[in-house]
């Protein structure tokens, strides 16, 4: 079987943790999706919000080093990431630095939403207010339109390889190469992956176990199944992401979606636990 895991960053490693503490994380993460890993055909994607946000105030702490724009951070940070996650892996890997094509007409360069970096108490210019929890900083976030190195992935995903590619959703570039400043949305990202190279299985690896409507309610209910046709809406931010691109990706073919957590991945992949999404009902 061929398998797409995202891995979400705060499910993977936590914001500030040594380097020590970031290794023994993903070990832990890894080793409850070997009989992933170990069986099937698989590529890693994995998110970089921690890892960027300290990148950041590394930054903004000193003018003695020059600041990095926001591709090169993402570079730095897929290197970073994939060096932890091959450490933590039995079988043999590979870590692609990955990029993906933006339309620099995108609509989002005009409205940026995408929140990164650390919170602040002052608002500084290009910052919003994050959920009442301070200023941040909010980028682009355009529509990935191609993943340029789709064939060589696919090709080491052949070959046996682990794949650990399409870090932070991916080195946005124009088509001339150009690095893009914006951050691009790591399920989004992922969904193309897993229809690029035709996967039949994507996995969801979130802080959560499963999906909930009305989630933080009293009426919050968990949702063990879904099909694509039900558009249910979810809270931007939250789910949101993670259900529309499960659903894109089932309606270019996909046979199965599942959001779980990393505790219970081993439960939500023989079906008793997390959410599945499948095209039928």
């Amino acid at each position: 079987m061929r398998i797409v895991v995202a891995l979400g960053g705060n499910a993977l490693l936590k914001k500030g943790a040594t380097a020590k503490e970031q290794l023994s994380s993903a070990r832990t993460a890894l080793g409850n999706l070997a009989s992933v890993l170990d069986s099937h055909e698989v590529a890693l994607t994995h998110g970089n919000g921690p890892q960027v946000g300290s990148l950041l105030l590394q930054q903004h702490a000193t003018r003695k080093v020059p600041e990095m724009p926001l591709d090169v951070l993402d570079a730095m940070t897929q290197g970073e990431i994939g060096y932890f996650i091959q450490s933590s892996m039995r079988r043999k890997s590979a870590v692609l630095l990955t990029r993906a094509l933006v339309s620099e007409s995108d609509p989002a360069f005009k409205n940026p939403t995408k929140p990164i970096g650390p919170f602040y108490k002052e608002k500084k210019p290009g910052m919003r207010m994050d959920s009442g929890r301070g200023y941040r900083l909010v980028v682009p976030s355009p529509e990935p339109l191609e993943i340029l190195e789709k064939d060589a992935i696919l090709s080491l995903m052949r070959s046996g390889f682990v794949v650990i590619c399409g870090g932070g959703g991916g080195i946005p570039v124009s088509k001339t190469g150009k690095g893009v400043e914006a951050v691009i949305d790591k399920d989004r990202f992922s969904s193309l992956l897993a229809s690029s190279v035709r996967a039949d299985l994507l996995i969801f690896i979130t802080s959560v176990d499963e999906v909930y409507s009305d989630f933080g309610k009293e009426s919050q209910k968990a949702i063990r199944k879904m099909h694509a046709d039900e558009r249910m809406r979810f809270a931007e931010g939250s789910m949101g992401p993670k259900v529309e691109s499960a659903i894109r990706f089932l309606e270019k073919g996909g046979k199965k979606a599942i959001i779980c957590s990393i505790d219970n991945v081993r439960a939500a992949l023989k079906g008793k636990a997390g959410t599945t999404i499948t095209n039928r009902r």
